[in-house]
Formats: structure tokens, C-alpha cells, sequence
């Protein structure tokens, strides 16, 4: 069953039991705010009911960081009045992939659930950084952070001084690295950026615990940094990556090696394809990445 593992009087952290998997509502006197409602039937019904019992005459918005079936589970579950995503989610080519994910999750497990399994239909697209919406007194920005997958979209949510990064800087997870290696660090440098024009102060990751600090985030961040360019010296040079030191890190040793190839294997062919070189003299404290512009559009006020 889904637990709280963390609450306030406006944000509420859903926990799935599968994965650590994390569903942030948010509560404003203007609006209640889903944020990738996931996993289990169960879980999915608890957070359902715990928007219902606040909502009140609140207009509800859904929002989906990415594309991955464990973010997108609950879509159907939900009456919202807008669906947010980014324009790279909508232009997905693989939704049919994904929605035989979910099916196939639930026939393994003989699962049944009250509502239809479907890639989610959105209503508001983020196609730029720094798309603002506002209803109210409650102001969201948007930037496309992808990495992971393609489509991963950061939310910022001002007032409340919170960023949803779905699956970015998690304590019990490194990168998995699905897309890019190049858009993943391009992202990570970008989020002081973020942080600077919006000032928040509190991080949930897709999974694990919540950073609620900024110093908790930025520490998460130079891990995830320091991962990847650990994992690029030993492809480059042969020197064994030290895997033990990750396990230390990472505790789910027994699944998450498959992903530690994966990124190997992904990032073995970004080298040979010229998409990243190595600088042994290269210091990333001295050498942030360049994140290109984080440009502010005007508020859209709904």
C-alpha cells in the first residue's frame, strides 16, 4: 500500500511500495496539483481519494514528468482539468510501447483495475523552458530536462519554494540513462540555474526520499555528476569502473547492475559516435557545462 513519507500543509509524498516510487500532490488555496500518480491499484485509489477529500470546488491539474509506464499508470484514474507534459511527451513514438508495458505489468501480476490503461492526453504542452502557468496565487514553471528519457520535465512550483524532477537526483538510485549522457549532465548543470530563477528549496526525486534541503540536492547532484564522469574515464582508459563503491552508494545491487551496463553500453557508443570526449585534466568545479539558455516566458493565467 502507498504510505506518506512526507507532508505539510500544502504538499503531500505519496510512496508506492514498488520501487520507492513517489506521487507529490500539491494543495493551494487555488488548486490541487498530481504529479505522476503511481503504482499499485491500491496506491493509485488512496491518492484518488485524498484529492477528492481536498479539492473541494479546486480545479485539478495532472502532470506527468515523462513518459516511463510506472509515471503514467494512474493517468486513468484521474478527472482532471488540465494534463501537463512536455512537447516531447506528446510526440512520443513509442506510446504504444508504453501502454503494453502497463498492460503487461498487470497481466504478470494478475492485477485489475477500475479504469482503462492509456498514454495520457495533454491539454497544456511544455515545449520551451520556462513556461509559466499560473492560476491564482499559484505559479508553476516548466523545464524540459532531458537525460533520462527524452521527454523529462522539471516542475517548479514557486510559492512553495518545491521542484518535482521526476527521475533526477534520487539517494537510491543513479543515473539510468535511457536517452543521452550529454542531455543528462546538460540537465544537471542546468538545475542551479533553475534553482537561481526560482529559489526552491525542496526536491522530490520519482524515487526515494525527498531532498529538503538545498544542500541535500546539490550534494545529489555532484554524485550524479561524479557518476557519470567516473563511468566515461573507465570506457575511455579501461580502468575498471569501481563498482563497489557504487554498491556502498546504491543498495539494490541485484537489479540496478543491469542498469549500470545499460549506461555503459549507451555510453560506450555516444563515445564512438564523437558525442563526448575525455580531458583527463578536465575539473568539473572549474568547467560547468554549459546548459544553454533558460529563457522565462510570460505567465499563462488560466
Amino acid at each position: 500500500m502507498s504510505k506518506i513519507i512526507y507532508r505539510d500543509p500544502n504538499v503531500t509524498i505519496f510512496q508506492s511500495a514498488l520501487f520507492q516510487t513517489n506521487t507529490t500532490v500539491v494543495r493551494t488555496d487555488d488548486i490541487v496539483i498530481i504529479i505522476d500518480p503511481a503504482w499499485l491499484p491500491e496506491e493509485v485509489d488512496t491518492i484518488r481519494q485524498y484529492v477528492e477529500s481536498v479539492r473541494r470546488d479546486l480545479p485539478v491539474y495532472l502532470v506527468f514528468t515523462h513518459s516511463d509506464y510506472d509515471h503514467i499508470i494512474g493517468y486513468g484514474a484521474f478527472n482532471a482539468d488540465k494534463i501537463i507534459a512536455s512537447q516531447a511527451f506528446v510526440d512520443n513514438p513509442n506510446k504504444d510501447a508504453a501502454v503494453d508495458e502497463m498492460l503487461d505489468f498487470d497481466e504478470k501480476f494478475y492485477i485489475t483495475r477500475n479504469y482503462k490503461l492509456e498514454y495520457p492526453e495533454i491539454n497544456f504542452t511544455v515545449y520551451r523552458d520556462g513556461v509559466h502557468l499560473r492560476q491564482g496565487h499559484t505559479k508553476m514553471a516548466f523545464y524540459l530536462a532531458p537525460g533520462h528519457t527524452i521527454d523529462s520535465m522539471i516542475v517548479v512550483v514557486w510559492s512553495l519554494g518545491l521542484c518535482v524532477a521526476g527521475d533526477y537526483l534520487s539517494n537510491v538510485e543513479f543515473p539510468f540513462i535511457y536517452h543521452s549522457s550529454v542531455d543528462y549532465e546538460n540537465t544537471l548543470e542546468k538545475l542551479p540555474v533553475i534553482h537561481d530563477k526560482n529559489w526552491f528549496t525542496r526536491l522530490v526525486p520519482g524515487h526515494g526520499d525527498p531532498a529538503l534541503t538545498i544542500t541535500d540536492w546539490l550534494r545529489r547532484r555532484t554524485e550524479s555528476l561524479a557518476y557519470i564522469y567516473a563511468l566515461r574515464e573507465s570506457i575511455v582508459t579501461g580502468i575498471p569502473f569501481d563498482e563497489e563503491s557504487l554498491w556502498q552508494r546504491y543498495g539494490y545491487s541485484r537489479l540496478q547492475r543491469k542498469y549500470h551496463f545499460d549506461n555503459i553500453a549507451l555510453m560506450t557508443r555516444e563515445y564512438e559516435e564523437g558525442l563526448w570526449t575525455w580531458d583527463p585534466l578536465y575539473n568539473p568545479e572549474e568547467h560547468a557545462g554549459d546548459p544553454g539558455p533558460v529563457e522565462e516566458e510570460p505567465d499563462i493565467d488560466d
